[in-house]
């Protein structure tokens, strides 16, 4: 038994969050732990890495058993653990990232030419084209993540954690990485990955474990085990996953923005309409131009050539503040560096574009802001419904709620809505809620939702048209019946595929 936890049981000011918890991850196993926000399983990882102790229980790391943990003493036992938030030294590069807090060193000198070489040999396994000295502030999300685990790997772990690994990686790095840790057993490694993508699972592991209410509701083998089941098991009833329904038609009135062949950087020349009530779909493989849409009609990315009407105007998004004075809103898909301000509360978060509108004469009115603030909450179903909370506090959901919110909200005259990946790192059963929020945007009469997706399964429920995007042109425009896997990934590809453009 290379890794295990018996009864495991944590409460806080009584409530329960682990409740007798048992997992066991074999040799050479990859495990994933799924389940909602709040199920249990950031408590349950804590446990493992020494930040919490448990009440009770015990937590087996090869022959070796302990009652609690302290982050030492987890790192000692062989315990990795890469968390969905980075811990990388901006200032450091990568080499010096990977080997931080155990230096190769001979007497006071470092070993910096030997920890390069150990880098440059873990980077190429995991396939990731970078030198060990480059400079941390020039590297994207994708490489980040990467460095994280070959941090963790060159300790050579009894048990490595992974928690959310691909929440910001694209499809290519995805497919990268799980091809990597499918590789881990050979070498024996357990793995512990925890993921909301359901897709992972049944591509990458051997077994699933299911947390709800902080206990254990399923565990078994993924070759036994259907998707309907898992998420059943998530959320402890059944999820719908229809089509979404069909907007106001199209044809009957002027386009809320107009696109005619913008061109650029990463994209274009595109030309396309988004009409009243709709929410249309951008899908693409990495490189096909999604996030350089949207942020080129926000303003954040220079445009080069093409017209654009918005709301029956000429538009040129000469800036974010522009294209938010017109109308337009952009919820990025990195919400931790560029959406949520994590040490600020709640109603900070949410109120930050109105706070102007809600004020009078320079002065802030605090009942108003209460008012907007509790009824935004309720409507996209905030969990906890505390203004005052620090943003970090909340589950990830959740803080895509309080970003949504930031537009949503009964002030904010928000028109088109922007969504860059909505879901990205977001359970079943908040994702079902915020495809709620979108759509009820969409069907808003004279609002829009543009939203981008890696994901067939989630345009299929939230849009009523798809873009289908191949290196940076539209591949076809797809509706109704033919927004499918089949169709959206042969056109991303640019093979024919009969019917799927329109």
């Amino acid at each position: 038994m290379a890794f295990a936890v018996k009864t495991l049981c944590k409460a806080y000011g009584g409530v329960d969050v682990l409740k007798s918890v048992d997992l066991t991850v074999e040799d050479g196993e990859i495990h994933v732990l799924l389940g909602a926000n709040g199920a249990g399983k950031s408590t349950l990882i804590k446990c493992l890495s020494g930040a919490i102790a448990p009440d009770s229980g015990e937590i087996i790391v090869g022959d070796e058993r302990f009652t609690a943990l302290t982050p030492k003493l987890s790192r000692q036992a062989g315990v990795a653990v890469v968390y969905q938030d980075l811990s990388l030294a901006m200032s450091l590069d990568v080499s010096d990232n990977v080997f931080l807090g155990r230096e190769a060193c001979f007497g006071p000198f470092v070993r910096r030419s030997h920890q390069r070489s150990e880098t440059r040999t873990l980077l190429s396994q995991l396939g990731v084209t970078l030198d060990p000295d480059t400079d941390l502030a020039r590297i994207g999300n994708a490489e980040l993540q990467a460095i994280e685990i070959i941090k963790a790997l060159a300790a050579q772990p009894k048990v490595l954690i992974l928690d959310e690994p691909t929440a910001s990686l694209s499809e290519r790095e995805a497919e990268r990485l799980s091809h990597h840790l499918k590789q881990l057993r050979t070498r024996n490694l357990p793995v512990l990955y925890v993921t909301h993508r359901l897709n992972e699972v049944f591509d990458l592991a051997d077994r699933v474990t299911v947390l709800r209410g902080g206990e254990v509701v399923l565990t078994g083998h993924v070759k036994d085990l259907s998707h309907d089941e898992l998420v059943r098991a998530i959320v402890g009833k059944n999820v719908f996953r229809g089509r979404a329904e069909k907007g106001h038609a199209a044809g009957h009135s002027l386009p809320i923005l107009s696109v005619r062949d913008l061109v650029s950087s990463g994209i274009g020349p595109v030309s396309f309409d988004i009409h009243s009530g709709e929410v249309v779909g951008v899908f693409g493989l990495v490189g096909s131009g999604r996030t350089e849409l949207l942020e080129s009609l926000f303003g954040a990315r220079h445009v080069h050539a093409g017209s654009i009407k918005f709301l029956g105007e000429k538009y040129t998004p000469d800036s974010p503040a522009h294209a938010v004075s017109c109308g337009m809103a952009l919820v990025p898909s990195d919400r931790l560096r560029r959406s949520i301000f994590q040490s600020l509360p709640a109603e900070e978060n949410t109120l930050l574009s109105t706070f102007r509108k809600l004020s009078s004469g320079g002065y802030r009115i605090r009942r108003r802001e209460r008012e907007v603030f509790s009824s935004i909450a309720a409507r996209l179903n905030l969990q906890p419904r505390r203004m005052d909370l620090e943003a970090r506090r909340f589950s990830g959901g959740n803080q895509q709620k309080l970003v949504l919110a930031r537009w949503l909200n009964d002030v904010q005259a928000c028109r088109l809505l922007l969504l860059d990946e909505p879901t990205q790192g977001v359970d079943v059963g908040a994702r079902r809620e915020i495809y709620d929020a979108i759509q009820v945007v969409g069907h808003a009469s004279g609002c829009a939702a543009l939203a981008t997706s890696s994901e067939p399964d989630e345009l299929m429920q939230i849009a009523t048209r798809v873009i289908v995007l191949s290196g940076g042109q539209i591949a076809g425009i797809v509706t109704g019946d033919d927004i499918n896997e089949t169709t959206l990934l042969s056109l991303a590809h640019r093979i024919e595929h009969k019917g799927s453009a329109a």
